[in-house]
Formats: structure tokens, sequence, C-alpha cells
């Protein structure tokens, strides 16, 4: 199968790429190496780069070392860069009468920046892409239908499974699943937690019965945390802690970065439950101090691909995450570049000596380095709770969250007041509201709570699935 032959063929290269340095420590020396190298060749070609690094007043032979390069005082943004400069000015040479597909993001801060791929790279896009899906779903072995649910032209090219790209259309998503499922050995649905939640909430109506089709999930756009891994998990029929009933998995995507910057893996899984879990692992691993801290995600990435690192971090680890695109046909040389995310991260000792000193076994480890992304800084409110706590104690009690979108609102100025938005069909006085707890700390009391009919609902009544939603004003 042709599938077979591109799977092997990517991997004797990687393999040979990694040979003697297949530790996560080592492939992240790996990529410092390469990144100097880019960044030597790259940083003259785009002449809003170029502009932008004229302040460091660089030499020929100034960067040398990993730390020369992340000490330098420069970043990009999508502000100083996409909304600086002109299109052409961002590019390498000769990119703009060469491009193949054009992806922008979301827009969710009021400004666009913008994924460009050319001709050349969008050859190799579909074997990537299959790489991936194989090592995590064995689709050489499986016949897989692929349901696309992202929004914003969203697309996963694939030369080797079926795709269908319904976007945020749960009728499409569901009608598709209905009729194609018997036809396939699996299914890998696509898509962000609101919209999962919505398409869970249909599925009876469509007769969908999930014990009867071995399904995966790739769940992107937002972060989420265990109480909502679990919650679905109940309703699609998959067992968290038994990959063989299914994967619950998430990626992280920038659009003008890449769709999989960053990724969960079974190991990474296991190893988050494991460490939300425990309190000291929480506070250590985590920096999870109080119960107005959320839960990480715990990711892994291609340090070949992509150098991360985190600016100006606290006293726990966390900062600004900055990212480096390593390929040397990149349309646009981005380096420093700031997604927003407030980021830490992890290394393999650090982690098992924690494990060691509260008395558990040392956990398995991916193959690659790990990285802790708790969302942005301003999803925190002024009482220091962070938005992501709230939206994973709302998936705690299982019947509760049965009655609601997903979709909230707070406000910086009332910080303790908290707006949901239940499903349709369903009145506030239908529901017993109880107090909101993270843990067995109450983060929200029931008298601060109110409960909206999804009509009367004021923060985007019906949800547009197509933009990101606001939890927070």
């Amino acid at each position: 199968m042709k599938i077979e032959k591109t799977i092997k063929k990517l991997q004797r290269k990687i393999q040979l790429s990694m040979l003697g340095k297949s530790s996560p420590e080592g492939l992240r020396n790996m990529g410092e190496k390469k990144l100097l190298r880019i960044f030597q060749k790259q940083r003259f070609l785009s002449p809003a780069l170029k502009n932008a690094l004229e302040p460091c007043r660089i030499g020929p032979k100034d960067i040398k070392t990993i730390e020369h390069f992340t000490a330098l005082e420069f970043t990009m943004s999508k502000e100083n860069t996409f909304n600086k400069y002109p299109l052409k000015d961002l590019c390498r040479p000769g990119i703009l009468d060469n491009l193949q597909g054009v992806l922008t993001s979301s827009g969710h801060s009021g400004n666009f920046a913008f994924g460009l791929t050319t001709w050349k790279q969008a050859k190799t896009t579909p074997d990537l892409l299959d790489l991936a899906l194989q090592s995590a779903f064995q689709i050489d072995q499986k016949k897989t239908l692929l349901v696309n649910c992202l929004p914003m032209g969203v697309r996963f090219p694939s030369n080797s499974v079926t795709l269908a790209e319904v976007s945020v259309r749960e009728d499409m998503a569901l009608a598709l699943i209905q009729k194609f499922s018997s036809h396939f050995d699996q299914i890998i649905i696509v898509c962000d937690p609101l919209f999962l939640k919505l398409l869970m909430d249909e599925s009876d109506n469509w007769h969908i019965d999930w014990r009867k089709i071995h399904k995966h999930l790739i769940i992107g756009e937002e972060t989420f945390g265990e109480n909502y891994r679990n919650y679905i998990g109940e309703k699609i029929n998959i067992d968290p802690d038994d990959p063989t009933s299914g994967i619950i998995g998430s990626s992280m995507g920038v659009g003008e970065l890449g769709l999989n910057l960053c990724f969960e893996t079974l190991e990474t899984i296991t190893l988050r439950r494991a460490i939300n879990a425990s309190p000291a692992l929480k506070q250590k691993l985590f920096g999870c101090l109080s119960e107005y801290d959320p839960l990480p995600m715990l990711f892994t990435y291609n340090p070949l691909s992509t150098y991360l690192e985190v600016n100006h971090s606290d006293d726990n680890g966390y900062g600004p995450l900055l990212v480096s695109l390593l390929d040397k046909n990149c349309p646009i040389p981005l380096f420093r570049y700031q997604t927003g995310d407030e980021a830490k991260l992890l290394n393999s000792e650090e982690i098992i000596a924690a494990f060691q000193d509260a008395g558990l076994s040392a956990p398995i480890l991916p193959k690659l380095p790990l990285i802790c992304i708790r969302g942005r800084q301003k999803d925190r409110l002024s009482s220091g709770l962070h938005m992501g706590v709230v939206k994973d104690a709302l998936f705690h009690d299982h019947h509760f969250a049965d009655q609601i979108t997903g979709a909230f609102r707070m406000d910086q100025d009332k910080p303790d007041k908290l707006n949901i938005q239940l499903r349709r069909g369903i009145k506030p006085d239908e529901i017993q509201t109880n107090n909101l707890f993270c843990g067995d700390k109450i983060i929200i009391k029931a008298k601060n709570i109110r409960l909206w009919t999804y009509e009367d609902f004021p923060y985007g009544k019906s949800i547009d699935y197509e933009r990101k939603f606001t939890y927070m004003t």
C-alpha cells in the first residue's frame, strides 16, 4: 500500500536524523543547532524581519550559541509583524508568486495573521499528516474516516484516510457518522470543545450508538480539563484511561505557525491525569498553587520543526511562549513569535524526581520534549480566578453538564458572578443550582450563578461556532 511505503520512507528519514540523539533533551539540543543555522540564513530574507532586528545590532558572528539567541531583545507578534508590514515585506523573495494556499488566524483578537503554503510545501503536507495519524491511530492497518468539524476553512490534506470536511455543521457530521460508520474500521472526529459538546447533545436525536463505533477525538482551539475529558468520554463511550476504547486527545495549532504545533500523546494524557490526581504533583510540576490556577495542557512538540522558549518566566517557570520556525522553506520567516499563551517547559529529570518525592512509580515519558500551556494571562479575572478553572468545573457534575451548552460569561467588574447558557428547551427553574467546585474548594457560590435559557442568554444567544467564544469581558 502507498501509505506503508510513505510511512516507512518518512520514518527512516526521521530516525537517521535522530540517530544517537533519541532523548527529549538530545532532540532539543539538535533543534537549537538547527535554529542557529536557520536564523543566520533567514534574518536578511524578509524586510520585516531585517527591520525588526536592526535595533539589536547583530554582527555576522554574534549569534553563535542558543544563549546569544535567547538574549536578543526582540520578539515578533501579530501586532508588530502582520499588522505593521505589507505582505510582500513579510515574505521571502518570490513567495507570493508560488502560493498554493493561505490560512487565516481566528481573528479572535480583532486582528488577523496568515499562514502561507507554497506549492512545494503542499506536496509533502499530506504525507506529514498521514505520518502523524499513523503514529496515533495506525491508519495503515485500519480503514479510517476523518470528520473535520473545525471552522475557518481549516483542512486536513491526506493521501491515506477518507476525509469529510463539514466545518461546524453538527447535522452534516452526525449524518455522515450515522451512514458511514459501519463501512470503516475507525472514525476520527476533529473539533473544538464547545462544538463537541453540541455534537454530543445532538447525537441522541440521530440515534447514534457510540458503543458500536470505534472512534477517536482530536480537540483543538481551546484548552480543557480532565473533568471535561471524563464527561465527553462517558458520553461517547471512551474510557480516557483505556486507549483501546478510543483516544480523546488535543492538538494546539496557530494559523500562522502550523496546525499541529503541540499535541498530546498516550503518554502525555496518562501523565497529565496522574499529575492532576496528586495535589503535590500539581503544585510541583504544573504550578497550580490554588484552586484558582488552571490545569495546563501537557503537550509534546517536534523540536526539529519548531523551537519553543519561555520568555521572562516567573517563579513557577511560566512566561510568554515564543515560537521560532525551523523550516528553511518557510514562506514567512518567524522567530521568537509570541502566541499570547503562557507556557512552561518541563524536562524528564524534574518529572521523575517529583514522582519519586511523592512516593509514586516513575511514569512512562514521551520521546519528545514536554511543554505546559495554561492559556492566556488575559483569561484571568482580577480575583485571580482563571477561565480554564471555571470551564472545567462546569463538567464535574455530569448531570448538570447535560443541561448546559458549555458557554458562559464572567465580568472583570463582577468577578464573583457567573452567567451560564442552558441547552434549548431547558428552563432555569427546572435545574437546581449548586456551588461550583474545583476539587473540594468552592470557586463560585450558587447564589452568584445565573442560568439563562438558550434564547435569552445575552452573550451570543446563538453561539457562532465559526468564531472563538468569549468567556470574559
